[in-house]
C-alpha cells in the first residue's frame, strides 16, 4: 500500500474579476498552503485499467470525484495509467473553501507521474490538473502563489513576508461554490459593484487595516474576498465568526474561497494560540499554525 497525504490552502484575499462567456470566473487570489487539516490517500495497484475510489465521507461520489477525474486526465495526457484502488480518508471538510478535493487530485497526479520513466512535461501535467479543477494546478507545487485566470496562472511568491500566525476555523457549514459565484453574479447584475460589496461587509473588519489591506514595509497583503458579499447574508454566523476573530486580536480576518472556513492572522504566536483555545469550545475544528515566509 502507498500512503500519500494531501494538505489544503487558504485564500488570503480573493477578487472575482468577472464571468467569462464559458461560465468560468476570472480570479486573482493569494493561495497559501497549510499543513493541517490533511487528507490521506491509501493506494493499491489493481489488475486492469481504471480507478476505484472508496471513501466513507458523506458527499463523495465513488464513481465521479476529483480522483476519478485526475486519473482520467492523466491517462489522456500520458496515454497510459495503471489500474489503482484508492481509499480516501477525508480530514479536510468539504464545502469549506480549503481545496481538499483539488489537493487530493494533485497528489494522485504527482504520484502517477512519478511512476513514469520519463515524467510528463510540466506544462502537460499542469494542463491535466486544470482539466480536473481550477485549484488543482496550484497544488502541484504547493508553494505560496498568486493565482489568476481560472487557476491556470500560478506565480510562486518571491518576496519574504513577516512571520504571521494563522487561526483557521471550520464551522461545519457546507457552502456550495457554484451557488456562491451565482449569487455574486446576481448581486453585480443588480448593481452591487465591488465597492458596494466591500461596504456591505465593512462592519466585520473592525480589526483589519483600511479596506482589509495589511502593510508590512513594502509588502502589501489585500485580504478582501469578493465572495463574502454573496455568502455572509445567507450564513450570518460566518460574518460573526470573522468579527469574533477581530475581537480576539487578529490583525485581519477573512473567509477563504467560497467558505465556509474563516481565518484570522495574528502577529504573535501566543495571541493566536489563545484565540484558538477560546474558539475550540464553540467550533468543531480549529487549527493554529505559523505561515512563515513565502520561501518556506
Amino acid at each position: 500500500m502507498i500512503r500519500l497525504t494531501a494538505g489544503c490552502k487558504v485564500n488570503l484575499g480573493l477578487r472575482v474579476l468577472g464571468r467569462r462567456p464559458d461560465g468560468y470566473h476570472e480570479l486573482d487570489s493569494l493561495f497559501w498552503p497549510l499543513a493541517a487539516p490533511r487528507d490521506e490517500l491509501r493506494i493499491r495497484h489493481r489488475p486492469g485499467a481504471g480507478i476505484i475510489v472508496r471513501c466513507d465521507a458523506p458527499g463523495i461520489d465513488p464513481a465521479r470525484n476529483t480522483l476519478t477525474k485526475a486519473h482520467a486526465a492523466f491517462l489522456a495526457a500520458a496515454g497510459e495509467a495503471p489500474g489503482v484502488e484508492v481509499e480516501l480518508v477525508k480530514r479536510i471538510p468539504s464545502g469549506a473553501g480549503l481545496g481538499g478535493g483539488s489537493s487530493d487530485a494533485a497528489a494522485l497526479l504527482l504520484w502517477l507521474d512519478s511512476l513514469r520513466e520519463r515524467p510528463l512535461p510540466q506544462a502537460a501535467l499542469a494542463q491535466a490538473a486544470l482539466a480536473v479543477g481550477s485549484d488543482v494546478p496550484f497544488f502541484l507545487s504547493g508553494r505560496p502563489s498568486r493565482v489568476r485566470g481560472i487557476g491556470e496562472m500560478v506565480e510562486p511568491l518571491e518576496d519574504d513576508w513577516p512571520p504571521l500566525f494563522l487561526v483557521l476555523v471550520c464551522p461545519g457549514i457546507h457552502v456550495a461554490t457554484g451557488q456562491a459565484f451565482a449569487r455574486l453574479d446576481e448581486l453585480r447584475a443588480g448593481g452591487a459593484s465591488g465597492a458596494a460589496c466591500r461596504a456591505q461587509n465593512s462592519l466585520t473588519k473592525r480589526a483589519c487595516a483600511v479596506n482589509g489591506v495589511l502593510l508590512f514595509g513594502t509588502a502589501r497583503l489585500d485580504l478582501h474576498n469578493d465572495l463574502e458579499a454573496a455568502v455572509f447574508p445567507r450564513h450570518p454566523q460566518l460574518a460573526r465568526l470573522k468579527a469574533e476573530l477581530g475581537r480576539l486580536g487578529a490583525l485581519a480576518a477573512g473567509m477563504t474561497g467560497s467558505g465556509s472556513s474563516v481565518f484570522g492572522l495574528f502577529a504573535a504566536e501566543a495571541a493566536a494560540q489563545d484565540a484558538a483555545t477560546r474558539l475550540r469550545g464553540a467550533y468543531p475544528r480549529v487549527y493554529c499554525q505559523a505561515l512563515g515566509t513565502a520561501g518556506m
